[in-house]
């Protein structure tokens, strides 16, 4: 296992070649083509936005004020994770073609996944700045924690595809747990709501959602009080080691029937 991680970091050039491919593969049918990655998750906050400020309540009781700099800065990092999440388990069926002569890392194929998907997030950020920026909010010391969030959101992506792929070889309906787990995602992470909202006790489990303690990172920028205490983060970012570790023993650990695929 340790050997075939260090030959996954000596594949970094070829692995930022397949996503550069991979994206202009996915977008070369669309006249827009970015723009929908931009888009879509822009056109899903400003209806939330819409629906929760003038239809419940004005808004009142969920997340922070400005509500709309809220979602964006939870939807954007939110399709990252699920885009992972909903492609990964059929990665080594869509790259199955190759696998039995590359030389590649096997991890590279879930890992590609993961990559195509931040690069997307990444060009999303000048549409969260602006936000950040003349939405309402404005900046402070906790945009120093935004790398931060990004770089621990790739390591819970990393470890997630690698699992949902391998337990995809030996059992193929996990595709459809990935998809119940999007959802559950969705409504248990702190999105449209603030943890805040729940009583102390509460809060403290709600961190088990390793991507809980993520988004507080994200939103740090905007809200440095939303941050609480350093063993919530420890809890979130323990859970996100531990599906790393256990996304690497699936695809690497014997008898996991990833041989199959290759």
């Amino acid at each position: 296992m340790v050997s075939e991680i260090a030959r996954l970091a000596s594949t970094r050039r070829t692995m930022a070649l397949m996503v550069r491919q991979d994206l202009k593969q996915a977008y070369r049918r669309y006249r827009l083509g970015f723009v929908w990655t931009l888009g879509e998750p822009f056109l899903l906050a400003l209806l939330m936005w819409f629906v929760f400020t003038f239809v419940f309540a004005g808004g009142r009781g969920i997340g922070l004020q400005p509500f709309i700099v809220f979602l964006i800065t939870g939807i954007y990092p939110f399709t990252w994770l699920s885009q992972t999440i909903r492609k990964s388990p059929r990665s080594f069926v869509r790259f199955g073609d190759v696998l039995s002569t590359s030389p590649l890392p096997v991890s590279v194929w879930p890992l590609r996944i993961v990559l195509m998907g931040m690069a997307e997030f990444i060009t999303s950020l000048p549409i969260i700045a602006v936000f950040m920026v003349f939405g309402g909010a404005g900046l402070t010391w906790g945009a120093l924690l935004f790398p931060v969030a990004i770089a621990l959101q790739l390591v819970l992506c990393a470890g997630l595809a690698m699992l949902f792929a391998g337990l995809a070889l030996r059992w193929p309906d996990i595709e459809v747990f990935s998809s119940i787990l999007t959802r559950a995602l969705f409504w248990g992470s702190p999105i449209l709501w603030s943890q805040k909202d729940f009583p102390d006790w509460l809060q403290k489990l709600l961190y088990l959602n390793p991507f809980h303690g993520i988004l507080d990172f994200y939103r740090a920028a905007v809200w440095p009080d939303v941050l609480t205490s350093w063993i919530n983060y420890a809890l979130s970012f323990g859970v996100i080691l531990v599906i790393l570790i256990a996304g690497l023993i699936t695809l690497y650990g014997k008898g996991l029937g990833l041989r199959r695929a290759s």
